[in-house]
């Protein structure tokens, strides 16, 4: 596995123990700190901050079936968006607890989050795939075909023929 692919997946693993640490957070001590609407709020940046830290393993682990400046630039989007959208949800369901309500313009970094995100999803449906046939020189790796079972028969029927041949001499 390539160098950038395998912080891509501790990466993801990574945010994933984040998440599960978050919602634990959330609901043993954070919900007697804030409103249940704010609950809902800081619940929905965990979620989308899950969905993504899955994607981002899920796609480093099969980095063989992508390009790979298509899959950095995905990784990218899809970091930058957790930041923009989990952590905007994040900051505007606590801004009661660190004393300052001024802060709901927070609010306008959610939907760039959001937009990031399916940015990355879209580049990785238009661009993402490498096609049938790359050649190597693109820096793509190409999937040899193996043949074992086809040569061994041929080589099989080969012998078998050439000892009915000495046999009728």
């Amino acid at each position: 596995m390539d160098k950038n692919n395998n912080i891509y997946v501790k990466t993801g693993f990574g945010i994933a123990a984040f998440c599960v640490f978050m919602g634990a957070f959330t609901s043993h001590i954070l919900k007697e700190m804030i409103e249940p609407a704010d609950i809902v709020i800081y619940d929905t940046g965990t979620k989308y901050m899950f969905y993504h830290a899955l994607a981002i393993s899920f796609i480093s682990l099969s980095h063989r079936k992508f390009h790979q400046n298509i899959l950095d630039l995905t990784m990218l989007l899809f970091i930058v968006g957790i930041v923009f959208f989990t952590g905007s949800l994040y900051l505007l369901a606590t801004r009661s607890i660190w004393g300052d309500e001024s802060y709901i313009w927070l609010g306008a970094l959610t939907p760039i989050g959001g937009v990031l995100f399916i940015s990355a999803w879209v580049l990785l449906i238009s661009k993402g795939f490498i096609k049938a046939g790359a050649e190597k020189s693109t820096g793509l790796i190409i999937k040899k075909k193996h043949n074992h079972r086809k040569s061994r028969s041929e080589k099989s029927l080969t012998e078998s023929n050439n000892s009915e041949e000495t046999i009728d001499n």
